[in-house]
Parts: C-alpha cells; structure tokens; sequence
C-alpha cells in the first residue's frame, strides 16, 4: 500500500462520513470518520517508518512510540467507535470522532 492509497481512502471516508452525518446516519459516520482517523495514522506511521499497521494492536503500538500525542488523541476514541457496535451513536459521539480525524489529518498535512 502507498502513500497516495493511503490519502485517496482518507479523503473518501471523510467526505462520505460528511454526508452521512448531513443525512443524521450518526452510527455510519461515526464508523467513517473513525476510519479517516485510522488513515491518517498509517500516513503518519508511514511517512515516518515506511510501514502500514496490519491491525489495531500493531496501529497503537507504533502510535504510542512514534507519535505519543498522536496516541493520546486516537486511543481514547477506539471506545467510542467500538460502541457503535451495539450502543445508540449520538452526535457527541460523532463530534468526538469527528474532531479527532481532522486533529489527526490536519497533523498528516503539516508533515
């Protein structure tokens, strides 16, 4: 997987999550906005390793000695994106999310 890969599916889930949470699909978007955040982890992760996670475990590991600020964003907003398996998603939720992938995007960018 590439570095532009990476970006295009990025881009993809936050416009899509963006119009799920305009049609109030708060459980779709949350999951899409949660996978932009995972996206702008791997470039990070690759940018900086030249490596793409195979798995969450993996994803936090790297996160948490490569980019611990990164970590502390992303780490927190796992719980929240796991309780849109089974839990009502709120637009809080959404928000939580929704920040942290544009926190994590926006840190991608500047590299």
């Amino acid at each position: 997987m590439g570095r532009q890969v990476i970006i295009d599916a990025l881009e993809e889930y936050v416009v899509s999550a963006k119009e799920n949470e305009d049609k109030m699909r708060l459980r779709a978007a949350l999951t899409l906005y949660f996978k932009a955040l995972v996206e702008g982890c791997d470039l990070l992760l690759y940018d900086k390793i030249l490596k793409v996670p195979s798995n969450h475990t993996e994803r936090y590991e790297l996160l948490q000695r490569f980019f611990p600020d990164i970590y502390k964003i992303a780490s927190p907003l796992f719980a929240v994106y796991r309780k849109s398996y089974s839990q009502v998603v709120t637009k809080e939720d959404v928000k939580k999310v929704k920040d942290g992938a544009n926190a994590i995007k926006e840190k991608a960018k500047a590299l």
